[in-house]
């Protein structure tokens, strides 16, 4: 069984910048992360680690493209 980091994207693998146990909001509570993307996520991974800033740019970048 393989150990989760809370700070390391499940996607990506980098860094998520993630604040869920700071002082202040974490920068994720701005930002609404589409659901779609959170489906991306495989499932012994979903809801153990936040999605970086980048990956969530990236999926909203792409799906303007789309349209």
């Amino acid at each position: 069984m393989s150990t989760i980091n809370e700070y390391q994207c499940p996607l990506c693998g980098g860094e998520n910048a993630c604040g869920a146990h700071a002082d202040t909001p974490c920068w994720c509570c701005s930002t609404g992360i589409p659901q779609a993307l959170i489906d991306l996520i495989p499932a012994d991974k979903q809801m153990k680690a936040c999605i970086c800033k980048n990956c969530v740019d990236r999926f909203n970048q792409s799906q303007q493209q789309q349209q």
